[in-house]
């Protein structure tokens, strides 16, 4: 795990300097080795979290034999033992890494050998012989990637953060007002090209940016879609439990290859539990870290070290403070560089900050929800599906089991109008889309808004809900989060479930078999309880359990309404700053439950404008 920044120009030769500042500036994601490497169009800088091979045979850039192509990246090759044994005479290998390979793959197969390579990362590929470059993100964009292009110097600025682009004091930090109102409009984050500032870019995910001296172009290199078919001849139950027993196990050895310590988030959830539970299978022993809150109506430890014991790993926890809520709240805000959508990402950087000490991996449940139809309304669009096959009568047993066993499922009926949502979009969101192009924007700004295109290609509601999910929704946010709280305490986060040929496999199981018998997840609970005999496996997934609610009611109650009230919210062209205030004031009096979520996303919004955009103290 790494991070990497440079400037590309083939007219004339990089600031090296710059790079420099840049590499600084993100030195906290590689402490272990830092450089600067330049060829006749290209000044990189490279900073190293070693992971795999401690040695110094695998700092990079990793260059062929002539040095006139050269690589970097972050992430990990999880599959680079099996490209080694297949393609390459072992003796060619310096290091024991899992980097080096990248150079030989690609001198052997061209930009083509992105389609072999099984992991999460983030390449530059400076090309001498065809004067050109590319930048790569993975399938699903787990390692980050931004870039800034001057068209009129011909030159193209990269960095794996933001802020590193922003060393260069000539590139104005101006907000980009289309990707704000996707994210107060639409809840989306991180989905496109676009971030939160103008002229800043992301590579998207499953794509890779050409570079040379007529220009660049982004291609994609990869499609989910592709690989899904919902109108295969189906199998029965045992076929698919083995081929999911067999991918789950491949995909987790590959993903616990490392020569550091390592250690599993463990929430107390579904996702995690199977963390466990997958990892006991492996006979592999972990610690796992728990965050835990002061008040313990909203704490997850009793139930993670209940796993953890029945497991035989040690369980520690990390205790965020009220009191120190809003002092912590404001560092998360600078780390993350752009809005979030909920009071989880600062507890997840607490609860990284806490164990940096101790591991340098940590394994967590991204994207399970997903791939396993966890959410609520994933049950809801799941109905739709069967209401066009089955008989009413059964499926509404089978709906029934299915709210039985959520334990808030009750929390349906605030989302008044979902299952009309889903008949009309087969997409229903959990925060609280309904109250979007609301009262509480300006009309001139949401009168400006797009609506982002959302790509529904499947005929069952199910898969369009995972997949929105899985593309637009939850899992890009929930990636850029995790990288920035992770890489800023020097650990490497893995995230096991989002193999792509395991995620596929997930994608193309049967519906029935992913929600069966009143039961979400079904396929992964067969799995993990033959490892973990435990009541609480059977569960579905529990409400969020930060007490985020309380939180915005109680101690962070003075510095909200000390900002809503502020000259800042009243003189601001997006926000309608009465209308917040009485929404607040009755939401802080309200016993009743209340969308949390998009009341933050305005406050995060704003304490974004202030500390980041304008560099304000709060």
């Amino acid at each position: 795990m790494c991070g990497i920044s440079g400037i590309i120009n083939f007219i004339k030769k990089p600031n090296v300097s710059l790079v420099e500042k840049m590499n600084n500036k993100i030195s906290y994601r590689g402490p272990d080795f830092k450089t600067l490497w330049s060829n006749s169009f290209s000044s990189i800088g490279f900073v190293r979290l070693a992971i795999i091979d401690l040695s110094d045979n695998s700092n990079q850039p990793f260059l062929s034999e002539d040095k006139k192509i050269s690589i970097i990246y972050n992430g990990e090759i999880y599959n680079f033992q099996e490209l080694k044994k297949k393609y390459f005479d072992k003796k060619i290998f310096k290091s024991s890494g899992d980097g080096e390979v990248l150079i030989y793959l690609y001198q052997k197969f061209g930009i083509d050998f992105l389609k072999k390579v099984k992991g999460m990362f983030s390449i530059f590929i400076s090309d001498e012989n065809n004067k050109c470059v590319y930048l790569v993100r993975d399938r699903f964009g787990i390692k980050p990637l931004y870039y800034f292009y001057d068209q009129s110097k011909t030159e193209l600025t990269f960095c794996s953060e933001i802020p590193g682009i922003f060393e260069n004091t000539k590139i104005k930090k101006e907000q980009n007002y289309h990707e704000t109102a996707r994210y107060l409009n639409e809840g989306l984050v991180s989905s496109t090209d676009q971030t939160w500032f103008k002229n800043i870019f992301q590579v998207k995910p499953s794509s890779y940016v050409f570079f040379n001296k007529d220009g660049f172009k982004q291609l994609k290199y990869y499609d989910l879609v592709e690989n899904i078919d919902e109108d295969k001849n189906e199998k029965d139950f045992f076929y698919y439990k083995k081929e999911f027993e067999e991918k789950v196990k491949e995909s987790f050895g590959q993903h616990t290859v490392f020569d550091v310590p390592a250690a599993i988030h463990q929430s107390g959830g579904l996702d995690s539990t199977a963390l466990v539970a997958i990892t006991r299978i492996l006979k592999k022993n972990f610690d796992t870290y728990t965050f835990d809150f002061e008040n313990k109506n909203f704490s997850e430890v009793e139930n993670a070290k209940d796993l953890s014991n029945a497991a035989g790993l040690k369980n520690f926890t990390s205790l965020l403070k009220d009191a120190d809520l809003e002092k912590y709240l404001l560092k998360v805000i600078q780390i993350q560089y752009e809005p979030f959508s909920s009071l989880r990402v600062v507890s997840q950087h607490h609860l990284f900050e806490s164990f940096s000490d101790k591991s340098k991996v940590v394994l967590d449940g991204t994207g399970g929800d997903e791939i396993f139809a966890g959410y609520h309304y994933h049950a809801l669009a799941w109905h739709l599906d069967m209401l066009k096959e089955k008989s009413l009568r059964n499926i509404d047993k089978r709906y029934k089991n299915i709210v039985k066993n959520h334990e808030s499922l009750s929390e349906i009926k605030f989302r008044e109008g979902a299952l009309k949502r889903l008949q009309k979009s087969g997409l229903a969101t959990e925060d609280g889309s309904e109250y979007y192009n609301s009262k509480f924007l300006n009309k001139d700004f949401t009168s400006k808004s797009v609506p982002t295109k959302i790509e529904r290609p499947f005929k069952s509601n199910l898969l369009n809900a995972q997949y929105t999910d899985f593309i637009y929704y939850k899992l890009p946010r929930c990636l850029r989060y995790i990288d920035r709280a992770s890489m800023r305490f020097g650990i490497e986060a893995r995230v096991p479930f989002l193999d792509h040929e395991f995620v596929e496999l997930c994608f193309n199981l049967p519906n029935k078999f992913k929600m069966g018998y009143g039961q979400q997840r079904l396929m992964m609970k067969y799995l993990i309880s033959n490892s973990l005999k435990r009541k609480l496996i059977l569960q579905n997934k529990r409400t969020i359990a930060d007490p985020q609610t309380y939180w915005l009611k109680n101690s962070l109650k003075k510095m909200i309404l000390d900002l809503l009230n502020s000259q800042f919210v009243k003189n601001s062209e997006i926000f309608n700053q009465k209308e917040i205030i009485s929404f607040y004031d009755s939401f802080s009096k309200s016993n009743k439950h209340i969308n949390s979520f998009f009341l933050f996303q305005i406050i995060n919004t704003i304490l974004w404008q202030k500390n980041i955009l304008k560099n304000e103290k709060i």
